[in-house]
C-alpha cells in the first residue's frame, strides 16, 4: 500500500512561531492562486519549515514570532529526479493557521 501521508502531531514540531509568509502556489493554465506557503519556525526541528495552506483559508497575518497552530497538517512524501539520482522530501500542508489559543 502506497504512503500518502502521514499526520504530524505536536511533538513532531513542538512550538511554531509565525515568521512571515512566502508565497503564493499559482494554477499555471489559469493563473489563479490555489494556495499560499509560509514559513514557520519549529522548536523541534531547530529550523524554518514552509506550510502550504489553500488560498480559499484566506492570507493569514500575525506578528512575527507568534506562536501558532496548524488545522489539520499533513505531511505527503515527494520526490523527483535529478538524472541518475533522486531527492525525497516532504511537503507540510494544512487547511489553516491560527494563532495559539485562537478557537
Amino acid at each position: 500500500m502506497p504512503l500518502k501521508y502521514v499526520i504530524p502531531t505536536i511533538e513532531t514540531f513542538g512550538k511554531l512561531t509565525f515568521e512571515g509568509k512566502d508565497r503564493e502556489v499559482i494554477n499555471g493554465r489559469s493563473r489563479i492562486a490555489t494556495g499560499l506557503v509560509y514559513n514557520l519556525l519549529s522548536e523541534k526541528q531547530a529550523e524554518l519549515i514552509e506550510v502550504q495552506i489553500p488560498a480559499r483559508a484566506g492570507s493569514k497575518i500575525f506578528e512575527t514570532d507568534t506562536e501558532v497552530e496548524l488545522i489539520n497538517p499533513k505531511l505527503e512524501p515527494t520526490g523527483r529526479s535529478t538524472g541518475d539520482e533522486a531527492i525525497a522530501s516532504w511537503k507540510l500542508t494544512a487547511e489553516n493557521i491560527k494563532k495559539k489559543g485562537d478557537k
